[in-house]
């Protein structure tokens, strides 16, 4: 728990499963519905989480244009607009993000989810927020991408630097599978802008960007650290890197805001990409961010979903990061059985076996990561940002 009287805030609305593409689509707020349940049904914000329990907001009305011009472009906004009021939408991209009747006010809902989360934190009223709905982090400005509308943590990074609170430096890390090219090219610029990517290599998988040399311009040189991972690779080598570069750049940076994009498809088993990780990684990362956000004078801390494509994954990776936001134990025994009121509630929304316990139900393959691959990727790093790491 944070300081006395300061709790985490979990934003939910269940309203935001409203950002639906329709039957079959891979991508679904349903899952992240269900994280929410699963820490409803295990106590999370009832009184005896202690002085200051987590407390849940569950009322989200869709982000205004102000809001989203922070980031997206006016024209942008419009045809998003014309298309949510269309019968026969058609894409919002190339290919791979439909849309559908209402979805400017769904992904806006979205949007505005993440920033009343921002909104908490930058005036102290909890130490950190979570959004499990957010982190869709591969919209740019002017268009769509990779099931991604409107990018709500680059506008909550954008709201943070020039809204009311006038920040001067935000980090953003992400540990999605896919690379968050969305805010990185967003910020490519900026120098207040820290943006620290893990992924999967860009020449395995979408959207293919996200190389060592790829490390801003102008104002933001050497302040965009991507951090590409072969297929099969787990916590052999994400938690290793993350030690080793994370801290000393967030050390050297200061940032006054983290944003922490949490996306769930690298975990092993996901259907789209081929990381490995296990809870043990994503407890790592946010366990590492909430204990640097404590020492570091109350840095404020934003964590969000993303990406992840197996329910059963998703729901208890997030359900578990919010829990570690608040110093809190749920879900650390694997072997904990899960709720069977969340259980019923799980099958009857997806029509498929729930997991009775907390961990379990993937199986990590063999991989060929070893420790002087991890010495060659930050060599590459060094040479390209112009830092020993």
């Amino acid at each position: 728990m944070g300081p006395a009287g300061c709790p985490v805030a979990v934003v939910w609305d269940d309203r935001f499963r409203g950002y639906d593409f329709g039957p079959g689509h891979p991508f679904t707020e349903s899952s992240r519905w269900l994280a929410v349940r699963l820490l409803e049904e295990s106590g999370f914000f009832g009184p005896g989480t202690g002085a200051a329990p987590p407390v849940r907001i569950d009322s989200a009305d869709p982000a205004t244009d102000e809001e989203l011009l922070r980031f997206h472009q006016r024209e942008y906004v419009a045809m998003v607009r014309s298309v949510s009021g269309s019968d026969r939408p058609g894409f919002l991209d190339r290919g791979d993000t439909p849309g559908f009747p209402g979805c400017h006010d769904a992904a806006a809902r979205i949007a505005r989810g993440t920033l009343l989360g921002l909104e908490r934190v930058l005036a102290a009223q909890t130490t950190h927020a979570c959004c499990p709905a957010g982190g869709l982090h591969h919209a740019h400005p002017g268009r769509a991408s990779g099931f991604c509308i409107y990018d709500d943590v680059a506008l909550a990074i954008a709201t943070a630097l020039e809204g009311p609170a006038r920040l001067r430096r935000v980090a953003y890390i992400d540990i999605d599978a896919h690379h968050g090219d969305g805010v990185m090219y967003g910020f490519y610029h900026d120098g207040r802008v820290l943006d620290i990517d893990f992924h999967q290599d860009g020449r395995t998988l979408f959207p293919g960007t996200g190389f060592p040399s790829e490390t801003g311009a102008g104002d933001g040189r050497g302040l965009k650290v991507n951090v590409p991972l072969p297929p099969a690779a787990g916590d052999e080598a994400v938690i290793p890197l993350f030690d080793r570069l994370v801290p000393p750049l967030l050390s050297a940076f200061r940032p006054e805001l983290i944003v922490l994009q949490t996306g769930v498809d690298g975990h092993a088993g996901d259907p789209l990409a081929r990381l490995q990780y296990t809870p043990a990684a994503y407890e790592h990362v946010v366990g590492t961010l909430h204990r640097i956000a404590h020492e570091s004078g109350g840095v404020r801390l934003l964590v969000t979903g993303g990406g992840g494509y197996r329910a059963a994954h998703v729901a208890r990776v997030l359900a578990r990061a919010a829990s570690r936001l608040a110093g809190g134990a749920l879900g650390r025994d694997p072997d904990a059985p899960t709720p069977s009121i969340w259980q019923r509630a799980f099958e009857s929304t997806l029509g498929e076996p729930a997991p009775r316990r907390w961990g379990g139900g993937w199986t990590v393959a063999p991989s060929d990561w070893r420790p002087e691959h991890g010495e060659k990727l930050l060599a590459a790093l060094s040479q390209n940002l112009g830092v020993w790491l």
